[in-house]
């Protein structure tokens, strides 16, 4: 009990409380809350007990006003000394964590997630690069928004782009905290050698000359999960994610020291035993619909083995399984690398970008050039199809006189049209020709483009004009 010489209830167990002492001797705890990073300080100070007896001849207001004070101290100090108290697991798969580091430590929550992540690189991911990432109370990180959701979902899904590292119904703000999520970005050179080896080991042949250059370690420690309650509630699993890149190249180590229960209570599960007909997911998910991998025992009793887990195709510690996750894959067959600012497209074998800011013909076809790209050229009734497909967030029928030009033009020979590369344009083939766009065509008018009023049928117009564009651009390995 919190000996304050009170009459209040403490908050948390803390014995005794100190004050808020300018000038002492001070320990650290860094925590978190949402975007921000708190540092409390606990000051070995006055005992509250001695200064409320220097404080009897006061008035009562300032009494009243210094225990207020006091309180608050006491209550603050509560949640540092409490939350520094977990013991990180000794386990040779872990990397360090917690206590000691500089990790976030995320709120208590349910459902819940970090606040938005910046990263300092672009990580690349499933064919793509982002910038940012959540942490998810539910045992899961994600690119591109916050991934909330309590149930397992099939992969591959389109619009989820997500590591589960343990994807089931997690809470950590039971009474006392049911559990610490921590993360961090580093480039500490103690661990981006250690990064460094552990790649190379696992894969010597083809990454032997693999030098990290950047790591983020995520760890969920002795968290719980939803509709835990009694004895249950001492059922605990702790895991860690930790990706790993050289800004091209990136792996994902999924590490496991403690898995007590399958699945929350959520979606026909046992509250008394964290047990039910949907285990908890352990996958990756590119978030296109095609692309994914899937460990062997993920949404299967077998996760209780994953603490002692080995690869039998990748040498490593027990509790560790490595995956690769610059290239898509379809299950585990490699793919390709887009370049920066680029997107896969869903076949997996084009990078496109999409340039949402108008510009003229002139201007539009050298902003793709700069990055090594061209203008989207329509050869045919499937490359429409597949890029009607990726506009899909584009409602056609609207915005009458917008679209995208498609790299078509008229301009060296009037009604004799050639493609950007100057491959002429054979009518006999493919054509998606608005009504009117060929009979309203004369010297003012140049350049085809996609009219997303015709539901992105071709439509020409003044070169000068300005459309939005599409560039495109093949893939590479790293």
């Amino acid at each position: 009990m919190c000996s304050c010489d009170l009459q209040f209830e403490c908050f948390l167990s803390l014995e005794p409380c100190y004050l808020l002492a300018e000038g002492d001797a001070a320990t650290t705890w860094r925590a978190s809350t949402r975007n921000s990073v708190q540092r409390l300080r606990l000051f070995k100070g006055f005992k509250i007990s001695d200064i409320l007896k220097s404080l009897q001849s006061s008035s009562e207001r300032r009494v009243d006003k210094m225990r207020g004070f006091i309180l608050t101290a006491c209550l603050l100090a509560s949640l540092a000394v409490t939350s520094t108290q977990i013991t990180p697991v000794s386990n040779a798969a872990f990397y360090p964590y917690g206590p000691g580091t500089s990790d976030i430590l995320d709120d208590v929550g349910d459902d819940s997630s970090s606040a938005e992540q910046s990263l300092s690189i672009s990580f690349p991911f499933f064919g793509n690069s982002y910038d940012s990432l959540w942490v998810n109370t539910n045992g899961k990180i994600s690119f591109g928004e916050r991934e909330t959701g309590l149930s397992p979902i099939t992969f591959p899904a389109e619009d989820k782009k997500i590591i589960a590292v343990y994807f089931t119904d997690i809470k950590t703000n039971y009474s006392p905290r049911s559990g610490h999520i921590f993360h961090r970005e580093t480039t500490d050179a103690g661990i981006l050698a250690r990064a460094t080896t552990d790649i190379q080991t696992a894969f010597p042949a083809e990454y032997g000359g693999f030098v990290a250059t950047w790591a983020y370690i995520s760890t969920f420690h002795e968290v719980a999960f939803f509709g835990s309650s009694g004895a249950s509630r001492d059922l605990r699993n702790t895991f860690q994610l930790v990706l790993i890149t050289d800004g091209c190249r990136s792996f994902a180590l999924f590490n496991y020291d403690r898995i007590d229960f399958l699945q929350g209570s959520t979606n026909g599960g046992d509250g008394s035993t964290g047990t039910g007909p949907n285990p908890a997911q352990v996958e990756i998910n590119g978030g296109d619909g095609i692309h994914y991998t899937r460990h062997p025992y993920s949404r299967t009793t077998d996760l209780y083995d994953l603490p002692t887990w080995t690869d039998p195709a990748v040498p490593g510690p027990p509790g560790r399984w490595y995956r690769r996750t610059d290239q898509p894959m379809i299950g585990d067959d490699p793919g390709q690398l887009c370049p920066s600012g680029y997107t896969m497209n869903n076949n997996g074998d084009k990078c496109f970008k999409v340039q949402t800011h108008p510009l003229d013909y002139s201007t539009a076809m050298s902003g793709c050039a700069e990055d090594g790209a061209e203008m989207f050229n329509i050869r045919t009734q499937d490359a429409n199809e597949r890029i009607i497909e990726e506009l899909s967030l584009y409602q056609c029928g609207t915005g009458y006189g917008r679209g995208f030009w498609i790299g078509l033009t008229d301009a060296d020979a009037e009604g004799t049209f050639v493609w950007e590369d100057g491959t002429p344009f054979d009518a006999s083939e493919y054509s998606n020709w608005a009504p009117g766009a060929l009979a309203a065509n004369d010297e003012t008018r140049n350049c085809v483009y996609m009219d997303k009023g015709y539901c992105w049928q071709w439509d020409i117009q003044s070169c000068d004009g300005k459309k939005k564009s599409i560039c495109i651009n093949d893939p590479a390995a790293c």
